[in-house]
């Protein structure tokens, strides 16, 4: 392994010389993952032979070259009330080592103070705070404000103009396209479908067969299924691993909750209770599935999964049937809509309309169908908003470099 030259090293690790440490530290974390899942757990010697080699030589081409750079920057940072006690600069990479006496989010305040510094060719400050010289307590890593390749990726899931834009041009869009006669009747039979699969949704997690069609039905079986329960919990189950297996926390949850929400509905609810969330599920899918339908927009699936470009139209069909629901049921609670009663196959005579059935046979008066639909549509409302919010936090920095116009 030592006699391995630095050539070979490049090649076993698959980069390409001239790397900076953050790249190495990747490229390395991915192939040792890559022999973990193959069983080869031997060649991990190997690699990290290869990546020791690797960051001995960057450190010895690094040193000379940023000495200066260190002091200016060591400088820049002995006027802060706690100093650091070692600065390292590593091809790309500059390293800031604090006590551990520090939070984490004093690594905010350091980046602010050396934003006044010319720093082009560092990319990465990583700073930490250390329990002793050699336990590190907490890590954080800044990426200084450089287009990274994921930012001109329209399917990156990591493209901060996409994460920023996508939100307010959906809903933008959405209150454009039903303000206007023909885009509006244009999208009606999307939203329809939207609807259908809210009643198809509620038989699938209550273990029944149904099937959502385009033109305002849905054939449910009343009858619970084995085949339909089992299937959609393999599949949940499939989700699961393949979250496991990519490290995905927000995929295995999702898929837990949804086990369980099925669970539920299938051997917990009865009968009756079954009919009346199916007939509630329509309208109420024109809510909760268009907010799923946005809010999934913002989350990358295991690669089995992937909809990196399907997600656009998902965006786009979630945002207009949730604007035309919202608005809708806004001007029913004003009074300036009436509740719809009836069914879109038959008109308002259909007593076997959702509302009717939610009006006659589970005894809902009209105020409480209008409070439940208004509120259903509110707390989805405040669930994207807050999505958005989340995000434009996480990427507060780059958001506010976008708009001054600093240079970092």
């Amino acid at each position: 392994m030592n006699e391995m030259t630095l050539e070979q090293c490049y090649a076993l690790l698959k980069i390409d010389p001239g790397v900076s440490i953050a790249e190495l530290d990747s490229a390395y974390s991915k192939k040792v993952m890559e022999k973990i899942q193959q069983g080869a757990k031997q060649e991990k010697i190997l690699l990290k032979a290869a990546y020791d080699r690797i960051k001995k030589e960057i450190y010895q081409t690094a040193e000379p070259e940023s000495n200066s750079r260190v002091d200016q920057i060591t400088t820049q940072l002995q006027r802060l009330d706690s100093e650091p006690f070692h600065v390292k600069l590593q091809a790309e990479t500059l390293q800031i080592f604090f006590k551990t006496d520090l939070k984490q989010n004093y690594a905010d305040f350091i980046y602010h103070h050396l934003s006044g510094l010319e720093l082009p060719e560092i990319k990465t400050i990583v700073i930490y705070g250390m329990r002793s010289p050699k336990l590190v307590n907490w890590k954080k890593e800044i990426e200084l404000n450089a287009i990274r390749q994921e930012d001109t990726d329209p399917y990156s899931f990591k493209n901060r103009y996409v994460l920023l834009l996508a939100f307010p041009i959906a809903i933008c869009s959405a209150i454009l396209f039903q303000s206007l006669g023909f885009t509006k009747l244009l999208l009606f039979p999307l939203q329809i479908w939207v609807h259908e699969f809210g009643h198809a949704t509620v038989a699938w997690f209550s273990g029944r067969r149904a099937i959502p069609l385009p033109f305002g039905w849905t054939n449910v079986v009343l009858e619970r299924s084995l085949f339909v329960y089992f299937g959609i919990l393999i599949l949940f189950g499939l989700l699961f691993y393949a979250g496991w297996k990519e490290k995905k926390r927000s995929t295995m949850l999702f898929a837990i909750c949804c086990a369980i929400l099925q669970f539920g509905m299938t051997w917990i609810q009865s009968a009756e209770q079954f009919e009346m969330w199916l007939s509630f599920g329509g309208i109420g899918g024109e809510f909760y599935l268009s907010a799923f339908m946005m809010s999934g927009f913002y989350f990358q699936l295991p690669n089995y999964w992937r909809w990196d470009f399907w997600r656009y139209p998902f965006i786009i069909v979630g945002a207009n049937t949730f604007w035309a629901a919202l608005s809708r049921w806004q001007q029913i609670k004003k009074g300036a809509e009436s509740i719809p009663w009836g069914s879109l196959l038959q008109g308002e005579g259909d007593a076997g309309g959702d509302m009717n059935q939610l009006s006659e046979v589970y005894n809902w008066t009209g105020q409480k169908i209008i409070t439940t639909y208004s509120t259903l549509g509110n707390i989805c409302l405040i669930m994207l908003i807050s999505l958005y919010i989340f995000f434009l936090i996480k990427h507060r920095r780059w958001i506010l470099d976008r708009i001054t116009s600093k240079p970092l």
